[in-house]
Parts: structure tokens; C-alpha cells; sequence
């Protein structure tokens, strides 16, 4: 499906976005997303194994439009359907549990720190230092999670995904 918006997004992921950009892409595409605890828009699709989580109130990165992007781009692949495993009401998840990375982020794309999670691709934090990154990261992540629930979908397990360091 050719989508002059979702072409826009990927010629130029670092042009200043608003939630309300992504949601009518998603609208289009029967992404869901949920807004979540005030902070976050969580998007979701049952094809898709990761959901990504954009700030609601603060800039929307280059990092996040980015994936958002490759979100549609494995939905258009015909990636194989998710298994909804069904989560208990109110089971707790720390999202202190998840190991993060973080790393700078280029000048030309506007600086700082971005933090993200293996375990939940799409899941990223952005900010000045790298504390910031790692503070926005773990409200995307209880953002992310908290939709994964509302949507009958297990959250991945903390740490699950294991790194393989290149040898230097």
C-alpha cells in the first residue's frame, strides 16, 4: 500500500512530529494505539511481535518516527501473527527488571541520549544525559507494557533477549 504520509515519515524521521501524525498513519494501516498514564502513545498490531511508544507531550525523535516505520514495514512483510498469551488482572511487571543500552545520539539529528530495551523493540527513552534517556525509556516501558496487557498480549520476559558482544 502506497502512503504518501508514511513515505514522508521515512524520507525525513527527524522533521517535527505530533502523536496525532503517527495516529492517522495507524488509523490507516488498523494499527491500534492507546494512550497510556498521560506520558506515552502505545501502538499496537496483532501481526507485529513489538509495539512502539512515542512521548505524548514532549518532541518526537527521529528515533521514534524511525520505529514506527520499521513497525508498519514488518506489518507490510507479512510477519507471522503474534501468539496472544492471555495475562492475569493485575500482575505486576518491574520495569527496573529490563536491561537498557544507551547511547548518543547524533548532532545532526538533534543530540543527546536515547535508551532502549532489547526485550521491547520500539520501546525507547530520549533526553539531554543519559539519565534523562534512561528515566523517558522506563516510562515508555511502562507505557508499552501496560498496552501489551490491555491487549491480551503477555509482555516479553526481563532480560530475555540476550546481547552477543562483537569481538574487537
Amino acid at each position: 500500500m502506497h502512503n504518501k504520509r508514511l513515505e514522508a515519515l521515512r524520507a525525513s524521521p527527524g522533521d517535527e512530529r505530533r502523536p496525532a501524525d503517527l495516529e492517522i498513519i495507524a488509523s490507516q494501516y488498523a494499527i491500534k494505539f492507546r494512550k497510556v498514564t498521560g506520558t506515552h502513545v502505545v501502538f499496537t498490531h496483532p501481526a507485529v511481535p513489538n509495539c512502539v511508544a512515542v512521548p505524548m507531550k514532549s518532541k518526537i525523535r527521529s528515533a521514534h518516527v524511525k520505529a514506527f516505520v520499521a513497525m508498519v514495514d514488518r506489518m507490510d512483510e507479512g510477519t507471522a501473527p503474534v501468539r496472544v498469551r492471555t495475562v492475569a488482572p493485575g500482575t505486576a511487571v518491574d520495569v527496573a527488571a529490563y536491561p537498557s543500552a544507551i547511547a548518543p545520539i547524533p548532532e545532526a539529528e538533534g543530540g543527546g541520549f536515547v535508551a532502549s530495551f532489547a526485550d521491547v523493540p520500539g520501546c525507547l527513552g530520549v533526553g539531554e544525559t543519559p539519565e534523562a534517556a534512561e528515566a523517558d525509556g522506563r516510562l515508555a516501558l511502562f507505557a508499552a507494557i501496560d498496552a501489551l496487557k490491555a491487549a491480551d498480549r503477555a509482555p516479553p520476559e526481563p532480560g530475555a533477549v540476550v546481547r552477543v558482544k562483537a569481538e574487537a
